[in-house]
């Protein structure tokens, strides 16, 4: 993704953040396909695309691939710290900046 920067969530958009990772986290589909992606210990995240503050699109990438589309430091930081299996490694793209994090499954 071309003209893509990275930039941490500002604190107005820390709804739209709180918003995307709920709606990602309860799709059992993209959950389903994460977990299958992952069987063999290979990272993934969950790559959300966000235009004019809504939701449209989700998929989930390897982690190879997400390095080479968005290569900024914090994006290695993040898949250094994630383990797969363990929660979500989530990247949202939202008005050409990306920013990562990695949630929790309970």
């Amino acid at each position: 993704m071309e003209g893509i920067t990275y930039a941490d969530m500002e604190p107005g958009e820390s709804a739209l953040d709180w918003s995307v990772t709920k709606r990602v986290m309860a799709d059992p589909v993209l959950m389903g396909t994460l977990q299958a992606s992952q069987s063999a210990g290979e990272k993934h995240a969950v790559i959300a695309i966000v235009k004019e503050g809504v939701l449209v699109e989700t998929y989930v990438s390897p982690e190879a691939a997400v390095k080479k589309s968005f290569p900024f430091n914090a994006v290695t930081q993040a898949f250094d710290a994630y383990r797969a299996g363990a929660g979500v490694c989530l990247l949202i793209v939202r008005d050409n900046k990306a920013v990562i994090s990695i949630n929790g499954m309970r």
